[in-house]
C-alpha cells in the first residue's frame, strides 16, 4: 500500500473538514449579526413609536405651539 498517498488523502480530508467548519462559523457570525441588527431595529422602532405617540398626545392635550393662520 502506498502510505504516502494515504497521508496526502488524510491531510486533504482534514483540511476539507477544517475549511467547512470555518465557513460554517463565519456563516453563523453573519446570521448572528443580522439577528442583532434586526433586534436593534425593532427596539428603535418601538421606542420611536412610543415617543411619537407621546408627542401626539401632548399636542392633543395641551395644544400645539403653532399658531393657526386666520384670514
Amino acid at each position: 500500500m502506498n502510505w504516502r498517498l494515504l497521508g496526502w488523502l488524510a491531510a486533504l480530508f482534514g483540511g476539507a473538514i477544517v475549511a467547512i467548519w470555518l465557513v460554517a462559523t463565519v456563516i453563523g457570525w453573519v446570521f448572528g449579526a443580522l439577528g442583532l441588527l434586526i433586534k436593534i431595529a425593532l427596539v428603535v422602532g418601538v421606542v420611536g413609536g412610543l415617543v411619537f405617540l407621546g408627542w401626539k398626545a401632548k399636542n392633543a392635550i395641551s395644544g400645539s405651539d403653532r399658531k393657526q393662520l386666520r384670514r
